[in-house]
């Protein structure tokens, strides 16, 4: 009898500890982030000799590593002169080639990642930027990427700012967006 009780004891014990590993494991900080860019640029003479703003608009995605305070980042981002340009300054003529539409992909490896006293993140680093496929004059470039939240949505909004040479297409201000997803660990 006292062998079947410990044979069984011995059978629960281990699922129960995988089970408060994997409770625990759900738990856990966010590894994985995702969402949607969507956001203008400033009113600024860019290196096409275009005036923005620029409606910039897609998706991104945010990876942290485990315990090594780095984190890896992308976005693809579309980006097309606004309504507001056409209006005050393309005469109200809404022709679509007009608009400069273009395309950027931004990466970046290895960004340094705090944690903000609002309980945020806050990642900086050297980003890789496209222009349509290829190497962007602006790239590399200085980024931040900050990521905030709420009492009632840990992590709700993200912006991404630009240093120079990236701020002269982007500008200085911080692009808005919202975290769709995370995950945790």
């Amino acid at each position: 009898m006292k062998s079947k009780a410990f044979e069984w004891t011995s059978r629960i014990i281990p699922v129960l500890m995988l089970a408060s590993i994997a409770a625990l494991a759900q738990n856990g900080a966010p590894k994985r982030f995702s969402g949607v860019i969507n956001a203008y640029s400033p009113q600024t003479t860019t290196t096409a000799g275009t005036v923005g703003p620029y409606e910039v608009r897609g998706p991104w995605s945010l990876k942290l590593k485990r315990d090594s305070g780095k984190a890896d980042f992308s976005a693809a981002l579309n980006m097309e002169l606004s309504d507001g340009w056409v209006i005050t300054e393309n005469n109200s003529n809404f022709d679509p080639t007009a608009r400069g539409a273009h395309t950027h992909h931004i990466t970046l490896c290895d960004g340094d990642v705090t944690t903000t006293s609002t309980g945020g993140l806050l990642i900086s680093g050297t980003a890789t930027i496209t222009l349509n496929g290829n190497a962007a004059p602006v790239s590399p470039s200085p980024m931040t990427i900050e990521i905030t939240g709420g009492t009632d949505v840990e992590f709700s909004n993200i912006t991404l700012t630009f240093g120079s040479p990236g701020s002269k297409h982007f500008g200085t201000e911080t692009l808005p967006g919202v975290v769709r997803r995370t995950e945790r660990w």
